[in-house]
């Protein structure tokens, strides 16, 4: 923009030659006053037309006729510029004529993938052992040999503790020696009998003699054998109770055996899973006591009343421990796994939820396509799709956010750490 200043040479000049000077003075200074005024009030007008968008040709061309008719000097640059504003108008930009809206969005994508699926049920349960009993003395007497060892594992008949015997050792001894005695005096009487020297009730009640004397020597052997205190099962022994010289009594605990080389998984489910559960469904079972690893039990047996205070259904699992990884009390977590199915999972990323509904973008042809899901089960960062999409199709993993059915997208690689 240019403006024309007035020279006040001349007018300096003539000052002096006596023709009106303080007049024509005034004047001039008047004259740049104002010039100056329609100056600022043409700034003015141009920020303020700035600030509110007076773009279109027709107000940004009458301001500067405005200007132009009341300011001298004022170049045809505003036409220019006012044809200019009108082109950003219609939408073309100085930078990229032609151009109209944004450009694509770069978003991610991923693959709907097909996956064998299993639906499972959760629960919290403990270990105990398949079989556990605490040994304990048949008779009374007193301790006088100690085999069992704290922890080891022992085999069913195995001697664990022997009880001192020196009684039963002597009515063992009596009782052999009536019955030799009642053995002899049988064979005589069946002799004599054959020669009918006796009668045969003589015979009989020697019979019965004996009978009571074989009696009587079982009953000596059997309790001589309850002095030895063996393992019923095979098992680990837990920590012993009594030592050499304790006297003990029936039935007195003496140690603790546990077969753990299997293991009962002890399960309590809601009831709403009743119809889900059945005999021989497989179990996942984990124990935080060893992270990593996880161990294949089956459902032997549902107890079939309901526990009316948590209604908690009883579910009982087996499980092979002949490793000796785990041990009974510990608390373990389990999955009961259900049949197995075929599945579409996406990415968890690829789910934008839009009020009740969840919705992916699927890529086609450069754009985006909405699609309204149904979505199941969700692990480990993948989400089953239940409906609504099929294995194989572009889904964006990355962006979708910023998306609307139908918007174009760049697919762009993904970031990668380096």
């Amino acid at each position: 923009m240019s403006f024309a200043f007035v020279s006040l040479h001349s007018e300096k000049e003539g000052a002096g030659d006596g023709i009106n000077p303080p007049i024509r003075l005034n004047g001039v200074k008047e004259e740049i006053r104002m010039r100056k005024r329609y100056l600022l009030i043409g700034l003015v007008v141009l920020a303020l037309a700035a600030a509110f968008g007076l773009q279109a040709t027709g107000r940004w061309n009458a301001a500067y006729g405005w200007l132009a008719s009341h300011v001298p000097g004022l170049t045809a640059t505003a036409t220019s510029q006012a044809e200019a504003q009108g082109g950003r108008k219609s939408g073309q930009s100085p930078a990229s004529p032609g151009g109209g809206g944004r450009g694509p969005t770069p978003v991610e994508v991923s693959q709907a993938q097909a996956q064998t699926l299993q639906d499972s049920i959760s629960a919290i349960g403990s270990l105990a052992a398949q079989e556990s009993v605490t040994v304990a003395a048949d008779t009374a007497g007193r301790i006088v040999s100690v085999s069992a060892e704290d922890g080891a594992a022992v085999k069913a008949g195995d001697e664990l503790f022997r009880l001192d015997g020196a009684l039963l050792d002597a009515e063992s001894k009596d009782a052999a020696a009536r019955l030799a005695l009642a053995d002899t005096n049988h064979a005589r009487n069946q002799t004599l009998a054959k020669t009918r020297n006796i009668p045969q009730s003589s015979v009989d009640q020697s019979k019965a003699e004996l009978d009571l004397a074989r009696s009587a020597m079982d009953l000596a052997k059997e309790k001589q054998n309850r002095l030895i205190v063996r393992a019923p099962f095979d098992g680990q022994l837990g920590f012993r109770q009594v030592s050499v010289g304790a006297y003990v009594t029936a039935g007195m605990p003496l140690v603790a055996l546990d077969q753990i080389a299997r293991l009962k998984v002890s399960l309590s489910v809601p009831e709403r899973y009743f119809t889900a559960l059945s005999v021989g469904q497989e179990v996942d079972v984990t124990a935080d006591a060893v992270p990593g690893a996880t161990f294949k039990a089956t459902i032997t047996a549902i107890n079939p009343v309901i526990d009316v205070n948590g209604r908690a259904l009883q579910v009982q699992a087996t499980l092979d421990n002949s490793a000796l990884a785990l041990r009974p009390g510990m608390l373990v977590r389990a999955a009961v796994l259900g049949a197995s199915r075929n599945s579409i999972t996406v990415t968890e990323a690829a789910i934008v939820p839009q009020g009740k509904d969840a919705v992916v973008f699927a890529v086609q042809d450069g754009k985006a396509s909405r699609r309204v899901v149904i979505t199941g089960q969700r692990r480990d960062g993948w989400v089953e799709i239940t409906s609504g999409l099929d294995a194989g199709t572009q889904v964006v993993s990355a962006g979708a956010t910023r998306l609307a059915d139908g918007a174009p997208v760049k697919v762009a690689a993904p970031a990668t750490a380096e």
